[in-house]
């Protein structure tokens, strides 16, 4: 009986409580090179890791400009790869490289991608 006590202490959980199921997050891979950001145009919401993968000759970041959640990671060196998770909630979104202060974004390096979808005119996102 003790071994059970211990368990529900370190879960956490009571009994009858209802548990929640953690989903692992969803991997997507990311290109960074001059001057373009490859990734898919349609997301799913949730736990999300970005693999940014730097295939250029020039260090890049991933930056999120504009959207209802903001993310940014840390400068990818040349052939060098970064993970960053976020939790995605659906909306549009356009992410960026801004190093050189924006000098890589002025020359095109940013992409834009989508999560759910809305009706014409409505400002509601929403996903399946």
């Amino acid at each position: 009986m003790v071994p059970a006590i211990a368990a529900v202490a370190v879960t956490g959980t009571a009994p009858g409580a209802a548990r929640t199921r953690v989903e692992p997050a969803r991997t997507v891979t990311v290109t960074l090179r001059e001057y373009a950001i490859v990734m898919p145009a349609k997301l799913r919401p949730g736990k999300t890791t970005f693999v940014l993968r730097n295939s250029g000759r020039f260090p890049h970041n991933f930056t999120a400009l504009y959207g209802p959640v903001r993310f940014h990671s840390p400068d990818v060196a040349p052939g060098q790869t970064v993970s960053l998770t976020s939790v995605l909630v659906p909306g549009a979104y356009i992410v960026g490289c801004t190093v050189l202060n924006g000098g890589h974004l002025a020359r095109g390096m940013f992409a834009l991608f989508t999560i759910g979808s809305r009706a014409h005119g409505s400002a509601v996102w929403r996903y399946p």
